[in-house]
C-alpha cells in the first residue's frame, strides 16, 4: 500500500528513511512545482520518497505573494509568532505566521486576482498553497538549525571524549548523551497546516491509502475531532527498532491486510502480523483507523467537514493513519 506524509511537504532525509523502513517511500505533496526544495528532489533521487504536485498553475502569482510577504515579514519581524524574529532576520529565509497573519494574507490574495477569476475554490487552493509554500519554508529553517544543533553535540561529544581524567575533572563523559529537544513543526497553526494539506491532497487522482505522521500534535487533534465525522479507531501500538537496511517495509505486510479487509480490525492486532520489537532505540508506533472511510472521504472530510460522504474506493474498506514517534 502507499503511504503519503502529512501534514507536511518538507522533511529530512534521517525522517524520510526511518519513514521508508516503515510503510516504504512515502509521497510527498509539494505546493509549487517550478520551486520544489532542492532537499526534497534529493530524496525522491534516493528512492526515499515520491514527490507529487496536485495543484499547478498560478505559479507567477504564488511567487509575487511569497515575494510580498517576505519582504513585508524582514520589515515586521516582531509583528509574527514568537521565535519568528529570529527567522525572520535571516536574509532570504520565510518566517511563519499565526492566524492573524494568515487572515491578512488571505486579503492580499485578492490584490493578485484577475478578472473572471472569483471562484472561491480557486481562492481557497491559491490559499492553502500559499500557505503551505510559507511553512515549508520555515521547517527547512527549523531542520537546518536542527542540523546545527546535531553538530554542535557531535563537537561536544568528541570534546569530552579527548579529555584525560574528565570524570575526575567534574565532566561527564555522559552528558552528551542527552537528548535534544526537537519542537513538533505541526503544534503550531495545527488545524491550518491539516486543512491547507488536505485541500492539496484532495486534489490527487491517486490517493494513497495510508496516511502517516511524525507529528504528536497533529495525531491529537485528529483524536479530538473524532466526534466531528473523521473519527480514529486505535488499532495498536508497539516499538519498533529500526534496521540498519531499507528492506521490506515493516508495516507493509499489516497495513495492506487491513485496508483490503482480509485483517479484521477487532482482536489482538499483534497476532496478526504487528511486528512488535521493543528496543531502546527505535520508533513509537501507533496505529488508527478510519473504518469504512475511503481515504478520498476522509481528506475530503479533512479539508471540508460538510462535504457529503462518497462510497469507498475498490479494494479500500478503510482509511489508514500511522503516528510514528522517534
Amino acid at each position: 500500500m502507499k503511504a503519503v506524509y502529512f501534514p507536511f511537504t518538507y522533511l529530512s532525509e534521517s525522517t524520510a528513511r526511518r519513514l521508508a523502513w516503515l510503510v516504504g517511500p512515502v509521497v510527498v505533496y509539494q505546493p509549487l512545482e517550478t520551486a520544489i526544495p532542492a532537499e526534497i528532489k534529493d530524496l525522491e533521487a534516493k528512492g526515499l520518497i515520491e514527490i507529487r504536485t496536485p495543484l499547478a498553475g498560478d505559479e507567477d502569482r504564488l511567487r509575487s505573494a511569497l515575494s510580498e510577504f517576505t519582504e513585508w515579514a524582514s520589515l515586521n519581524p516582531g509583528k509574527l509568532t514568537a521565535g519568528a524574529d529570529f527567522l525572520g532576520a535571516r536574509q532570504g529565509e520565510v518566517p511563519f505566521f499565526d492566524e492573524t497573519a494568515v487572515n491578512r494574507i488571505r486579503s492580499d490574495i485578492k490584490n493578485y486576482g484577475q478578472a473572471g477569476r472569483t471562484e472561491a475554490k480557486m481562492d481557497e487552493g491559491f490559499s492553502a498553497r500559499l500557505f503551505l509554500v510559507l511553512a515549508q519554508e520555515n521547517d527547512r529553517a527549523v531542520d537546518s538549525l536542527g542540523q546545527d544543533l546535531d553538530r554542535f553535540k557531535a563537537m561536544e561529544k568528541d570534546f569530552l571524549e579527548t579529555l584525560k581524567d574528565a570524570d575526575e575533572a567534574g565532566f561527564s563523559r555522559k552528558a552528551y548523551a542527552s537528548t535534544l529537544w526537537r519542537e513538533d513543526r505541526g503544534a503550531r497553526s495545527t488545524g491550518q497546516r491539516i486543512r491547507a494539506w488536505a485541500n492539496l491532497a484532495a486534489a490527487d487522482e491517486n490517493l494513497p491509502e495510508v496516511m502517516i505522521t511524525t507529528s504528536p500534535a497533529v495525531a491529537d487533534l485528529l483524536l479530538e475531532k473524532s466526534e466531528k465525522g473523521n473519527g480514529l479507531e486505535k488499532l495498536g501500538d508497539t516499538r519498533l527498532t529500526m534496521p540498519e537496511e531499507i528492506g521490506e517495509p515493516l508495516l507493509d505486510r499489516l497495513l495492506s491486510g487491513l485496508g483490503e479487509g482480509t485483517i479484521d480490525l477487532s482482536g489482538d492486532i499483534c497476532a496478526k502480523g504487528w511486528p512488535a520489537a521493543p528496543s531502546e532505540t527505535g520508533a513509537d508506533i501507533c496505529l488508527y483507523a478510519a473504518v469504512n472511510r475511503s481515504p478520498a472521504d476522509w481528506v475530503g472530510r479533512l479539508n471540508d467537514p460538510d462535504s457529503v460522504s462518497s462510497s469507498a474506493a475498490k479494494g479500500t474498506i478503510h482509511t489508514l493513519v500511522v503516528a510514528v514517534e522517534v
